[in-house]
């Protein structure tokens, strides 16, 4: 807040003059630093669009500088001023002058005004008289004549559009309350549409956490989203370590070797155990290609006759031992082929509920 009193230094009397020239200050402050050349620092606007020519960016009507302003003319009693300013995007100067004959303002160097001038014909507006026109129109009698003449022949030629236009206002508007109900009836479906819109707009942003607005979409972002595909590699990996868990023992504890990392194991009987269980997985996916995650699911793959007969949890035991079988029937057929020697004694008491007993591996 700027105070209401002026400070007045202890050592000032009124005979030394005003405190601004007794503390040796202009009044108009930094402003006035360069008035001994007869430049004032003022705010200026700039009153068109432009084309600044060292950087080739466009700089908007509106933008405000703090420009050098200068006397350096005059048209008639008029004065004419300069304003010189630096391009707030680079280095260049940019100087723009009054032009008081014109009523405008000129570019004359540092940048290039944007053309934004059109003829009244093609804007479809009534095109006004200049000064010299209308000066015309008053002196020359013979020019005004003509000129009532083209007139005229103009309204002549546009009577029967605007006829056309009258009729066709008239018609439209010839019920008011049909017309309000038809508006009315359209804005409440349009509103519901709104409404609806918004709802799931905001349903989409709470479920994912979202506080910016989203757009409509458009038929690019469909084509996209039909496009996109995703990995599916962390399911794929969730899958098969769901399947190693079912293939494996129940009663078999892995190593803390085997635990930590599968490429990382030093010991032979480990590297057979892994195989061991990489072709078990890969035998229960050949045999058994819609495997269940639940265990009691098992027993959808026994008939309808076995169930009526025994327990269901025994059957599942039974087709249990059956998958088992089977898959210590094909890792053998493996093992034999890659010339793996195994211990005769398959599923003894000394395995501990293992697979296999592997003495060596070639």
């Amino acid at each position: 807040m700027q105070p209401f009193n002026k400070y007045y230094p202890p050592d000032w009397t009124p005979d030394k003059g005003s405190v601004n020239k007794f503390v040796g200050k202009h009044p108009l402050g930094d402003r006035a630093r360069k008035l001994d050349q007869g430049v004032l620092i003022v705010r200026f606007e700039l009153p068109f669009n432009i084309w600044c020519e060292g950087c080739g960016n466009h700089v908007g009507k509106g933008v405000r500088y703090n420009a050098e302003k200068k006397k350096i003319g005059k048209y008639f009693s008029t004065p004419i001023f300069s304003f010189r300013m630096k391009c707030h995007l680079c280095d260049n100067w940019i100087e723009i002058h009054t032009d008081p004959k014109n009523a405008e303002y000129s570019v004359i160097s540092g940048a290039r005004q944007k053309v934004e001038t059109w003829e009244p014909e093609d804007s479809e507006v009534i095109k006004l008289k200049d000064d010299e026109e209308a000066k015309k129109l008053v002196d020359n009698a013979l020019y005004k004549l003509e000129h009532s003449v083209k007139d005229e022949m103009r309204s002549k030629e546009a009577l029967p559009i605007l006829t056309q236009l009258q009729r066709l206002n008239d018609k439209q508007w010839a019920d008011p309350y049909t017309h309000s109900q038809r508006m009315r009836k359209k804005f409440r479906e349009e509103k519901k549409e709104l409404e609806a819109k918004r709802l799931a707009d905001e349903e989409i942003r709470d479920r994912n956490a979202l506080s910016i607005p989203l757009l409509p979409e458009s038929q690019e972002d469909i084509v996209k989203a039909q496009t996109t595909e995703f990995s599916d590699q962390l399911l794929e990996l969730a899958q098969k370590r769901k399947l190693e868990i079912t293939a494996s023992s129940i009663f078999n504890k892995p190593s803390s070797k085997f635990k930590k990392s599968k490429f990382h194991i030093h010991d032979p009987k480990d590297k057979v155990a892994q195989l061991s269980v990489m072709v078990a997985v890969n035998t229960k996916l050949k045999t058994d290609p819609f495997l269940k995650d639940n265990d009691w699911n098992l027993g959808n793959h026994i008939d309808g006759n076995e169930k009526s007969g025994e327990n269901h949890k025994d059957l599942i035991i039974k087709k249990r031992k059956e998958d088992k079988k089977q898959s210590n029937d094909q890792l053998t057929e493996v093992l034999n082929s890659e010339n793996i020697t195994l211990d005769p004694l398959l599923n003894s008491k000394n395995s501990k509920g293992n697979l296999f007993n592997f003495s060596s591996i070639s």
